[in-house]
């Protein structure tokens, strides 16, 4: 272990740097991960964090500017958040194969404590994640809570990193096991911080740390129901707990027993999924984006609910489009208010002063509210703002960015379109569609985008406050498009063929067909647009030229399905071919070269256990910038070579939490944007190894687009606005002359207070001159007196401080040379320790190596020996390496403790030094301080000098103020006069003006009665129109109805017509039949014998069937007119179950026809039996009296039967039932 350490602290110091190569450090992110549990929090004031992707984000709303913790790379995703009582202290929870907590310094960023630890005592948690995790009130504990299977609870001193107890918190294991939602909020008490608050689905009790284990506390919800319980949060100072439930109730628990529901608990199936508690109460909230405000009350309601409120999605939108002037059309407000009705709130966050709320919520947003204004307005009327800005709510699809603006376009699932400014990091317009956009390109102006959605390409202009729809192409699906480097071409992807279009006449330039599958990237070739790399799922890299839309060179891996290709040159100054990059799922990262593209790939690398899925390429820093399918950005340095393997990367820097779907990078390569389906934007800047930002000169345009309508519009109101600005001008005109005339007579009673008050003040002067004149003499005197007293204590001065000057003198030429004396003594005794530290040094080291290669040559025989004697015996192997362990052991122990004795000998120097400095110290402070004493006489001197120099200088300004005044008194006079003037002048102006306001008046009059009778008849007409809509859709519904019944008539006239052909067969099939029965009339005895046999066998039978069917028949339809005619209004709610009966019915009937049109054929098949065993009579033969009655009475008899079916037949048309589809077919 000693050696290895050696070793790998000599590769350290040999390590150079002699590259100094780009890196990526992010600078801002727009998004936020819903997913984790306490996902916001307020470190101060205007500080919050919350995690983005597989970082969290440290943002001051004032600057609007982030930070970044990184999370860590070993781990897959965050899971859960706690922030410490105290503000200082951020853990954070990361999943994985060993899932970990990370506690951060968030004033540092630095990393404090990692639980667990490596070398703690620890058990298995049983889980890949850290569902929940919260600290102590006193910041000293902290309770994590483990995922499925095993739901471990987990009790750490963190600060010692250890873990102090550990239990299940799942009541029934086998039904935890398999519910991953089975745990869901744990908390520990504000009071006591070994009780523990566990909730869950089903689960709601209390833990005690007790005696180094987590023992189960009394208390909970008693004899309740289980319920799913999705949250819980302490109450102080009183021992209560809310709990909410999914069903929207919210469970007082106070003395860890449970009291009562809550009055005011939303119920009625609306979850709620977030608590907070704040000094008046609680706040909670969950489905529809509703919140709810609880207020301590002494009522026996406990706690009263005093607001309701709801984020209205579509009000926000217009709230932020508003500042942005946007416009947006009803069917966009219709789907934000659906989206709103499928968000809940997941997470709140309170200010220190409790003075705002911050909550996020499922669909990616954060929100803050003013407490302290929905204090004092109703519940609906609180605005709910977006803490940053308004995120994408689905994975993000497509991105792309311009040269002449810092802006950048991002489309996703959300059907939304964003444009983003990424040197504000302020979002600039947004507009929502009712398709999905697969794609987005971005024209190097920055003033057009270009959009696929799943009907068509969309060509759409960027004013400066929307976006709109300028030309649309028909290719669906198209899940690529960019613009050409120099914007005057765009190329789109339909599947495996390639369109190129104008970006400036919209015209098509060709279509590029060869791809035998879907093309998944394109890129245009810099610098002049005339050439196109693209590739696809069917493994094809192709180079296309523009000029006659061919392929130029092609290459073909099957087995490579492509995602993203980019080409450049490394070395623009030189001639060479550029060079083509690809990636593909079988995570190969290929380099082609243009002109040979065609003998394959010049070098390749396995990018990892994770895929490349996007890259793009820098020229100026010669790296290859690439997203993965785990989120992170990796650089690559090139042109590759060929050793490059699995440590290709020169860096990688954790951003997503999922796939990155799109990459871009700006013209001046200083930013870097990526997109991903965390539905997040990264933005990162492209610095040096030594900080720097490389960028080019760009000023950014400021031009925008308008249409001619919205400037006309515009023009139209600056008319009407100006319009207004000058009747407001003349209000005004009219108020200043009228305060003009106020101020006049204001002014003549100051002119007269002023008179009477200079002539008091005249008076005054006066006196003050004669006083000013008798002070004069006064003064001269105290002056001369003074200056008489201040030169002979001068001069006692002068002669003390020459005195103390010399004694001073003395006393520091003393100290110097003791001070001298003691340098040289500290000097020789540094220097003899310093010689003997080292001697003792030089002995240790040279001791140790000696030591160390004893060891290692003790070592090398002991590896000999045990290969001689391997194969003797195991148990004397073991027994010599734990000799040799035990042996090295003790060796290092010793060596540690003489290294610990030179240090102390070293610390005991330092501290006799530091004695030494200290007095040295002592005496230089007596020396400061004598210097002090003798600058503090000056000062007094110069002070007093300085007030004789004061007195002088106020004797000077009195006679100033005296001249002074005597010029204001000269200047008031005169003003007097001019107003005088001034006045008669105005009071001729306000006759005209007097004139001029009752002519107007008398215009202005009729103006405004005609306007009240216009606005009359604008009323009665608002009144007529809406009178028409009421109308309209009455004769809407009535129509509705009537070509419902009209239908419904249609049907029944097609049924009956169809049962009356039907019955129509029928009959026919049963005179055949009579006939062919009479056929063998010709024979009396055996006709009467089989009319018997026949009459014995079926008739007899078949009338007691037919009386009981007939009965029955009866009550089922007495039955079915009586049900008819009880639900006859709510036939058509009820049609849907009623179907299933009918059908039965149906069924049953049509089984007993299919029975009887059975029996039927089988007496047909027996008569023809009969007939054709019995002989034919002659036809000139006399048919017998006995076998004409018989006859006659099965004639009857078959009568009777027709009836009877002609009346079934009745019966079930009536009854509204099909015929049976088997009915023809069995009478033929």
């Amino acid at each position: 272990a000693t050696v290895s350490v050696l070793y790998w602290w000599l590769a350290m110091a040999n390590k150079t740097d002699d590259h100094k190569e780009p890196r990526l450090c992010r600078r801002h992110a727009f998004g936020i991960k819903a997913g984790v549990a306490e996902n916001i929090h307020f470190i101060d004031d205007s500080t919050c964090v919350f995690p983005v992707g597989r970082n969290v984000a440290i943002y001051n709303t004032q600057a609007n500017q982030q930070r970044f913790i990184p999370g860590n790379d070993k781990c897959d995703a965050i899971t859960a958040m706690a922030l410490s009582p105290n503000k200082r202290y951020l853990a954070v929870a990361e999943s994985g194969d060993q899932p970990i907590i990370t506690l951060y310094d968030t004033g540092s960023r630095r990393k404090r404590k990692t639980l667990p630890g490596p070398g703690m005592a620890f058990p298995d948690l049983g889980s890949r994640e850290y569902v929940y995790i919260a600290f102590s009130s006193d910041g000293k504990a902290l309770i994590t809570q483990g995922g499925a299977p095993e739901w471990t609870v987990v009790y750490w001193a963190w600060d010692r990193s250890k873990a102090i107890a550990w239990t299940s918190s799942a009541i029934d294991k086998m039904a935890a096991a398999q519910d991953k939602q089975h745990i869901s909020c744990v908390s520990c008490s504000p009071r006591d911080s070994s009780l523990i608050c566990v909730s869950g689905n089903g689960v709601f009790r209390f833990l005690k740390l007790s005696e180094g284990q987590l023992k189960p506390a009394p208390g909970g919800m008693g004899k309740r129901e289980p319920q799913n319980y999705l949250a819980h949060t302490w109450l102080p100072p009183e021992e209560r707990v809310v709990v909410s439930t999914e069903s929207g109730d919210l469970l007082l628990v106070e003395n860890y027993e449970f009291r009562c529901i809550l009055q005011g608990s939303p119920s009625e199936g609306l979850s709620i999924d977030a608590l907070i508690s704040y000094a008046k109460g609680f706040i909670c909230g969950g489905d529809m984006g509703l919140v709810f405000i609880f207020e301590r009350s002494d009522d026996k309601e406990v706690y009263r609910k005093m607001k309701a409120m709801k984020i209205d999605q579509k009000r926000d939108e217009e709230a932020t489009i508003e500042t942005k002037a946007m416009k947006i059309d009803q069917k966009r407000d219709e789907e934000a208010t659906i989206e709103t009705e499928a968000m809940k709130v997941k997470c709140f966050a309170l200010t220190q002063q409790e003075e705002f709320l911050a909550l996020t919520t499922s669909n990616n947003q954060i929100y803050l509210l003013n407490l302290s204004n929905a204090d004092f307005s109703k519940g609906e009327d609180a605005v709910f703002e977006h803490l940053a800005q308004w995120f994408h709510s689905a994975p993000i699809t497509g991105l792309d960015t311009c040269v002449r603006k810092p802006l950048v376009a991002t489309c996703s699932r959300d059907r939304s379109i964003k444009v983003w400014n990424y040197m504000d990091h302020t979002l600039e317009m947004s507009r929502t569609f009712h398709t999905e956009a697969t794609c987005i390109a971005m024209h190097p102006s920055g003033l057009h985008v270009l959009v696929g959605f799943s009907d068509k390409l969309r060509f759409m202009n960027l004013y400066g406050d929307d976006i709109r729809e300028f030309k649309s192409f028909p290719i669906r699906q198209c899940t690529e498009c960019r613009f050409s480097t120099g914007g005057q071409y765009f190329a789109a992807v339909h599947g495996n063929i390639i369109s190129i279009y104008s970006a400036y006449t919209c015209e098509t330039v060709g279509h590029l067909r060869g791809h035998n599958g879907k093309v998944r990237s394109l890129f245009w070739m810099p610098p002049d647009d005339i050439r196109l790399v693209s590739v696809g799922m069917d493994g094809a890299v192709f180079d296309w030229s523009l000029k006659d839309c061919r392929k130029e060179n092609d290459y073909v891996i099957k087995s490579a399905h492509y995602t993203s290709v980019t080409a450049g040159s490394p070395a623009p100054a030189t001639s060479a071919s550029p060079l083509i990059w690809a990636v593909a799922g079988d995570r190969k990262l290929r380099e082609f070269e243009a002109s040979s593209l065609h003998s394959g790939a010049q070098h390749e690398c396995d990018t990892g256990e994770s895929p490349l899925s996007t890259i793009t390429f820098s020229p100026q820093h010669k790296l290859l910038l690439c997203g993965s399918d785990d989120g992170m950005v990796t650089t690559v340095n090139v042109p590759l070579s060929a050793h490059h393997s699995v440590s290709y990367t020169q860096e990688a820097t954790l951003a997503h939490a999922s796939p990155i779907t799109r990459i871009a990078l700006t013209f001046d390569e200083s930013m870097l944007f990526t997109v991903g389906e965390d539905c997040t934007l990264y933005l990162y800047d492209v610095k040096d190894r030594d900080g720097r930002v490389a960028k080019r000169e760009i000023t950014y345009a400021e031009e925008i687009l308008i249409s001619k309508s919205d400037l006309e519009g515009k023009n139209s109101d600056i008319q009407t606005q100006r319009a207004k600005v000058e009747d407001l001008k003349l209000d005004m005109d009219y108020q200043a002359q009228k305060h003009e005339i106020q101020h006049i007579k204001e002014m003549k009673q100051m002119e007269d207070e002023h008179r009477e008050q200079s002539e008091r003040q005249y008076q005054k002067f006066e006196q003050l001159l004669a006083l000013k004149n008798e002070q004069e003499i006064e003064f001269t005197e105290i002056r001369r007196e003074t200056a008489e007293k201040h030169r002979s204590e001068l001069s006692k001065l002068e002669g003390d401080y020459q005195a103390q000057l010399q004694a001073s003198e003395d006393q520091i030429a003393r100290l110097q040379s003791e001070i001298v004396d003691q340098r040289k003594n500290y000097l020789t005794q540094l220097s003899q320790k310093e010689t003997y530290l080292e001697t003792t040094k030089r002995e240790e080291e040279a001791s140790f190596h000696k030591s160390l290669q004893i060891e290692k040559e003790t070592c090398e025989q002991l590896r000999e020996q045990e290969k001689a004697l391997r194969q003797e015996h195991e148990e004397i192997r073991q027994m010599i390496e734990h000799m040799t362990d035990r042996d090295i052991e003790e060796i290092k122990e010793r060596y540690e403790r003489k290294l610990r004795e030179a240090r102390e000998q070293l610390l005991h120097l330092k501290g006799e030094n530091g004695i030494m400095k200290k007095k040295f110290y002592t005496l230089l402070k007596d020396i400061k301080d004598k210097e002090t004493e003798i600058s503090n006489l000056f000062e007094s001197q110069g002070e007093k000098e300085g007030k004789i120099k004061g007195l002088e200088k106020d004797i000077e300004a009195l006679r100033n103020e005296i001249r002074e005044r005597d010029e204001t008194i000269g200047d008031k006079e005169k003003r007097i006069y001019d107003l005088r003037k001034k006045n008669q002048e105005l009071e001729k102006f306000k006759f005209v003006l007097d004139y001029k306001i009752r002519e107007l008046k008398s215009q202005i009059e009729p103006r405004q009665e005609e306007i009240v009778e216009a606005k009359q008849k604008i009323k009665a007409m608002d009144g007529e129109l809406e009178r028409y809509h009421l109308n309209n859709n009455q004769l809407i519904l009535t129509i509705n109805d009537l070509k419902l019944k009209f239908d419904g008539q249609h049907k029944e006239i097609t049924n009956l017509q169809a049962k009356i052909k039907d019955s129509e067969v029928f009959k026919s099939r049963i005179r055949s039949e009579i006939a062919e029965l009479t056929s063998i009339g010709q024979e009396p005895k055996l006709l009467r014998e089989a009319s018997k046999k026949l009459y014995q066998k079926h008739v007899k039978e078949d009338r007691s069937k037919f009386n009981e069917m007939e009965d029955d028949l009866q009550k089922e339809s007495n039955r079915q007119r009586d049900y008819l005619e009880r639900t006859v209004e709510s036939l058509k709610k009820k049609l849907v179950k009623d179907s299933d009966t009918h059908r039965a019915d149906g069924n049953r009937i049509m089984g007993e026809n299919v029975v009887l049109i059975q029996e039927i054929n089988q007496l047909r098949r027996e008569i023809k039996i009969i007939k054709a065993q019995v002989p034919s009579r002659p036809s000139g033969e006399n048919i017998p009296e006995g076998a004409k009655r018989e006859m006659e009475s099965n004639k009857t008899e078959i009568s009777q039967l027709r009836e009877r079916l002609n009346e079934l037949d009745r019966i079930r048309h009536a009854m509204g039932r099909p015929a049976p589809k088997d009915k023809p077919a069995a009478l033929a």
